[in-house]
C-alpha cells in the first residue's frame, strides 16, 4: 500500500488490521467464511486462480458489454433493471460457451505437479 502510494488504504490500515486480528473471537462465523475462501470467486478448479469479488463483478460487466460497450443505463431505469437481472446469467452462459470451446486442460496448473 505504501509503495504503490494508495493513500486511502494507508489511512485505514490502522483500523482494519486490529479488526482482522480479533475477528475470530468477535465474529467466528465470518472468520470461518474467510478461512474457507468465501471472499473470492472460483471460476475454475485450479487451486491458485481465485478472483476477488469486486474484480469478478467487473469481469462480468466487461463480458456483458463486449466490444461495443453499453451506454445510457443511468438515463433509462428500465434498461438498468434488465441489465441488473439478466447480466449475470448472460455472463455465465458466455463463460460456459467459452469453456466448452476451450482446448486447454484447466485442471492442471503448472505448479500443481509433484516436482514442484
Amino acid at each position: 500500500m505504501f509503495v504503490l502510494d494508495h493513500g486511502n488504504y494507508e489511512k485505514w490500515l490502522s483500523v482494519h488490521y486490529p479488526n482482522m486480528c480479533i475477528l475470530s473471537s468477535k465474529h467466528p462465523d465470518e472468520y470461518n467464511h474467510f478461512q474457507e475462501g468465501y471472499f473470492t470467486v472460483h471460476k475454475t478448479s485450479r487451486r491458485f486462480s481465485s478472483t476477488a469479488l469486486d474484480h469478478a463483478h467487473k469481469q462480468v460487466n466487461a463480458a456483458m458489454k463486449g466490444d461495443r460497450g453499453a451506454v445510457g443505463f443511468a438515463e433509462n431505469p428500465s434498461a438498468l433493471r434488465r441489465w441488473m437481472v439478466a447480466g449475470p446469467e448472460i455472463a455465465r452462459m458466455i463463460q460456459e460457451f467459452e469453456g466448452d470451446c476451450s482446448t486447454t486442460d484447466e485442471y492442471d496448473h503448472h505448479k500443481q505437479k509433484k516436482g514442484v
